[in-house]
């Protein structure tokens, strides 16, 4: 199965580290599908086609494969975007 990943938490700086990033990536192997990107400036299209600034924190995507939820949960239990501190964590969703 894949799981995406979304990183939530306060907007980061362009020139935030992403240290120890690449290793978690490479400690994954195959079970990284996507390193995915960051994300920022989101809008909200409305059914009247109007659109809005989304409010939703997200600050990047990754995918992953793994056998399950809870092997996906063992696989990001570790991930150096967890260590910023309480008010950033990782959304994962079946895809």
């Amino acid at each position: 199965m894949k799981f995406i990943l979304f990183y939530t938490g306060p907007e980061t700086p362009p020139d935030a580290s992403h240290k120890g990033w690449f290793a978690w990536f490479e400690k994954l192997g195959k079970s990284i599908v996507d390193n995915g990107s960051p994300l920022s400036g989101g809008v909200v299209l409305r059914y009247d086609g109007t659109s809005v600034e989304s409010k939703t924190r997200y600050n990047g995507y990754s995918i992953i494969e793994a056998k399950d939820k809870a092997k996906a949960l063992e696989l990001i239990k570790d991930h150096p975007y967890l260590q910023l501190g309480d008010e950033y964590s990782i959304e994962i969703f079946k895809k």
